[in-house]
């Protein structure tokens, strides 16, 4: 499963150390936003791989390799649970979160592409 989101990433240098509650207003929106665009499915068989795609907009860099997981990432993850698409984002359903940027398409850009991959072992 392919998910196109009208979402920026952010890598996080603004720090993490605010209020809880930012991070669950941002999981909130997400969630609407996921929501309006592919309405509420039955959870993907799991486990899964994730992979969570920068696509850049016009101006943007590239971000260190390291950089790209941080910030809203988790955010987007967890909307995607509250959508009802995973049952959680445990070890159990989710064995590995993959992240990348992809420059080729600014003009979607800013946004955010995140794959869902059933892999072996699935229940």
């Amino acid at each position: 499963m392919k998910l196109s989101l009208p979402i920026e990433l952010t890598n996080g240098n603004e720090g993490r150390r605010k209020h809880w509650g930012s991070a669950a207003r941002r999981r909130k929106e997400y969630a609407a936003t996921i929501g309006l665009l592919y309405g509420r499915h039955l959870p993907v068989p799991t486990p899964v791989r994730i992979t969570v795609v920068r696509v850049l907009g016009k101006g943007q860099r590239r971000w260190d390799p390291d950089s790209i997981g941080r910030g809203n990432a988790k955010e987007i993850i967890d909307a995607i649970v509250a959508v009802g698409l995973l049952p959680d984002d445990s070890p159990k359903h989710v064995r590995a979160v993959h992240y990348r940027q992809d420059e080729t398409r600014r003009s979607d850009g800013p946004s955010t592409e995140v794959l869902i991959e059933t892999v072996a072992g699935s229940s």
